[in-house]
């Protein structure tokens, strides 16, 4: 395992680790007894070293560890823990735009995982209840039935999406058509060009029942849960700093 392994591969995990320390993420309910080493009374829990150990492995052709590679693997996470605090104390994290951008990708990750977990142990009810009030999230697309009169290409005889009419009359005659009623029409177009388009029907805008959008309910839950987080993080953190703007606006 070479030096520029040890740069390379640590310098964007010691970035999003360096987080736990600079904003003072809560710790974790590892016990202490799950270490395999202290730097600074801070422990490198077992659960990092076995995953850098994987990652080792993977990367050879036989996916197996050499002899020597515990050892060398433990040695570079004290390493890493070792220029973190250097890093800190030179305040890299305050001056260096990539790593300040770095801290702030792994934050969010770090609180979207966080209320991911939290958010994936939901039960029945709790998505059932999320569907119940965000349901225009899980409509189905509006259809058309339109007939054209005068110069445009004129259109399927059946239901299209609002998409397949942009695609063949174009964005403005697409609007159009989604604010007509029933039996209405509308002149498109300008001099020569001008045609005419009537609504003969609309079908859709109607919830896909919550068993066959099941799926997308969860996966809407989990983003929305996350967002939420991030938004709550930050709420509480401008609450907590001293922020002062001088710059003029």
């Amino acid at each position: 395992m070479s030096r520029p392994w040890l740069l390379a591969g640590g310098m964007l995990v010691g970035a999003a680790l360096a987080v736990f320390y600079i904003v003072r993420v809560p710790e974790t309910a590892e016990p202490a007894t799950d270490a395999v080493a202290w730097v600074n009374d801070r422990p490198i829990f077992r659960a990092s070293y076995e995953n850098a150990l994987q990652a080792v492995a993977g990367d050879r052709k036989d996916g197996t560890l050499r002899q020597d590679d515990r050892e060398r693997v433990l040695q570079r996470l004290i390493d890493q823990e070792l220029l973190i605090d250097r890093a800190i104390e030179l305040g890299l994290h305050e001056r260096d735009p990539q790593i300040r951008n770095q801290l702030a990708t792994a934050m969010i990750d770090f609180l979207v995982r966080r209320a991911e977990d939290d958010a994936g142990a939901a039960d029945e009810a709790e998505l059932r209840a999320f569907y119940e009030e965000q349901h225009f999230r899980f409509e189905r697309s509006p259809q058309y039935r339109v007939a054209v009169e005068g110069g445009a290409v004129p259109l399927p005889d059946g239901l299209l999406l609002a998409k397949e009419i942009e695609q063949r009359l174009g964005p403005s005659a697409a609007r159009k058509v989604a604010e007509l009623e029933v039996d209405e029409s509308a002149v498109i177009g300008e001099g020569g060009g001008q045609y005419t388009v009537r609504l003969l029907e609309r079908r859709g805008g109607t919830p896909v029942p919550f068993d066959e959008a099941r799926d997308a309910v969860e996966a809407a839950y989990l983003r929305a849960q996350s967002e939420a987080a991030v938004r709550e993080f930050l709420e509480v953190a401008r609450q907590r700093t001293d922020i002062r703007v001088e710059a003029e606006r």
